[in-house]
């Protein structure tokens, strides 16, 4: 080990903790000093119902808490604060569990999409879907004659976005998706409409959630991810109680609905997002199998910033 690197952890084993490590220090020929990335493997406590006595203790690298820049002597001239590591810390904590959400949602949008609540909530995507299979044109006159014509235009166009209608002389007509989904699921049409469903899910969920204001699918992501965030950490197949789920949900997202936690749980399994054999929860294991796969083709989870920097 150099002495520079040696001098970096002996300075964040003393300021920061053993949990907390660093990089190799580059020698910044400019100012002459020595900087080097403040850096941990988080671990995660796993525990897997079906065996009670099992700890599966995984680790999250964060790569980027902070910044350490020294002299050629080894003195410490710019460091990013212990808080600001807590706060970056946090923050990478809140980017995994989004990430861990993103690929949960992209692999069970089909699922989710043929949940009830889903369908009600993204009627209007249906009813475009179901007025184009029957007259292949919806002209914008129709448009300003429906119930909230603003918000139906709006979702026009942002099925336009995502290749499902195309804007055509006065009203919108078949995307080339759209087209090819009905070539493919021409007879079968509630398989058509949990596809649309499932690729305005992927594409869009921020925008419904952020711009629409739909929030109701939401709870079902949650409860989802309360079962599949951990077995992504643990990579492998968990069997967890409805106990274990509904604590997850509560910790993590503060709903404290154990009522409702259990009728998604039902539904969940309903539409194979979820598998259950008394009293264990366990993975669909293809969408696992899809998971897993997504996740390690993902780049590494980086912070907005590093955090601010004290000189000393």
């Amino acid at each position: 080990m150099s002495e520079a690197k040696t001098a970096a952890l002996r300075y964040v084993l003393h300021h920061y903790g053993n949990l907390v490590s660093v990089e190799d220090p580059i020698f910044d020929k400019e100012s002459k000093t020595w900087v080097t990335n403040i850096r941990t493997d988080y671990p995660r406590i796993i525990r897997n119902d079906q065996r009670p006595g099992e700890i599966i203790l995984k680790f999250l690298s964060m790569n980027r808490l902070g910044t350490l820049r020294f002299t050629e002597d080894f003195r410490p001239v710019e460091v990013t604060t212990r808080k600001e590591c807590i706060r970056n810390l946090g923050m990478y904590l809140n980017l995994w569990r989004e990430r861990a959400e993103r690929i949960i949602l992209n692999t069970s949008a089909s699922q989710i999409a043929r949940i009830a609540e889903t369908q009600w909530v993204l009627n209007p995507v249906l009813k475009v879907i179901s007025n184009l299979q029957k007259k292949e044109i919806i002209y914008d006159e129709e448009v300003l004659r429906a119930p909230r014509s603003d918000k139906m235009k709006r979702y026009l166009e942002l099925l336009e976005s995502v290749q499902l209608v195309r804007r055509i002389d006065k009203g919108y007509t078949y995307g080339n998706l759209l087209t090819a989904l009905q070539d493919e699921l021409r007879e079968d049409i509630e398989g058509l409409e949990a596809a649309v469903l499932s690729h305005v899910l992927k594409t869009s969920y921020p925008l419904l959630r952020d711009v629409f204001g739909i929030t109701q699918v939401d709870r079902f992501v949650h409860v989802d991810s309360s079962y599949y965030t951990p077995a992504l950490e643990a990579e492998r197949i968990l069997y967890l109680k409805r106990e274990s789920i509904i604590a997850h949900c509560e910790n993590v997202y503060g709903d404290r609905d154990s009522l409702g936690v259990t009728q998604i749980l039902d539904k969940l399994v309903r539409v194979k997002a979820l598998e259950y054999s008394h009293p264990f929860y366990s993975a669909n294991e293809s969408l696992f199998s899809e998971m897993l796969d997504l996740k390690s083709k993902l780049p590494e989870l980086t912070p907005p910033k590093a955090g601010k920097s004290l000189n000393i």
